[in-house]
Formats: structure tokens, sequence, C-alpha cells
């Protein structure tokens, strides 16, 4: 039951990161078109287009991407045997968890206190603006204590395979 959940929360998180897409290339062709063709240009798209990427981006990276789909500098680790493998993303995952845990209070008294101010043309308060900073933090931390429960686990091996990116594509 819960890799079926797992399944349609990754399924229903990539259908955001589309519609997000979409909406930056629609609002992009939009505001060059309002510009270019019809030489009115619209303000307001430049800043629409700048959140859609940001907030899009953002969401892809920490719940539809795969580990293996992240730019990486893996030449010491795919150098090593599985179990020094599995100590590394053991060691990587927990230190980098840790480190984004300590952050987070900060980052989100930070957004918090962005309530104040706002964007140019919209007007959109800044709190809403960046409130997608700290849900990826938390998405990443989430992640990578559900990697490291998977590398204390009897089924580590697999999820070497899913970092080397030799598993199946279902869920990150």
């Amino acid at each position: 039951m819960s890799e079926r959940l797992s399944s349609r929360a990754h399924r229903w998180a990539q259908w955001v990161s589309i519609a997000g897409l979409a909406a930056v290339f629609i609002v992009f062709i939009y505001g060059v078109g309002m510009r270019y063709l019809f030489n009115r240009p619209v303000g307001w798209a430049d800043e629409v287009v700048t959140l859609l990427a940001v907030w899009t981006v953002l969401w892809t990276a920490a719940f539809v991407l795969r580990w293996s789909e992240f730019i990486s500098f893996d030449v010491l680790f795919i150098s090593l045997k599985p179990g020094a493998q599995r100590l590394m993303l053991l060691v990587a995952n927990s230190a980098f968890a840790l480190l984004m845990l300590a952050a987070l209070p900060a980052m989100i008294d930070y957004t918090l206190f962005l309530w104040r101010e706002k964007t140019d043309m919209l007007e959109l308060r800044l709190d809403f603006v960046y409130a997608i900073f700290p849900v990826f933090f938390i998405g990443i931390v989430v992640r990578q204590l559900l990697t490291i429960r998977r590398l204390l686990s009897a089924h580590w091996q697999q999820e070497l395979l899913k970092w080397k990116g030799e598993d199946s594509p279902t869920a990150p």
C-alpha cells in the first residue's frame, strides 16, 4: 500500500512540475509576443516567469527528480566497492540532512519575516514568494532520511542502484 501511495504522490508531483513548466513557457511566449510583435511590453510577465521558474525548479528537485538525475561529481563514488559506497552515502546524507535541518529554523524565520516586503510589479508578499525554500529543504531532508533508512535495511543494495541510476524510474 505504501508503494502505491508513494507512486501516486510522485505522479502528482510530476504533474505539478509539468504544469509549472507549461505555465512558464506560456507566460514567457506571451511576454515576448507582446513586447516584439505588438510593441506593448507587459512587465508582470517577467516577474511571473521568474517566480514560476524558481518554484517549479525547487519543487521538481525536491519531489520529482531521482538522486541519479542530479548533477554530481561521482568519480570517487563509482570507484568504490558497494560497502564503501553505502558508508559514503550514509555519512554524506546524514551530514547534509543535519546541516539542512540546522539551517531550516533560520530559513523559516527569515521567510516569515519577509511578509513586510512585496514584489515590484504584482506586489505579492515575499513570504509567499519564498515559501518554496522551506518546502524544498523539508522535501530534500525527508528524502535523505528515507535514503538513510533504506541504506540501513537489508535491501541496501537496491538503494545503491538508485544512486547509480541503474534502477527502474519510479519514485524518487
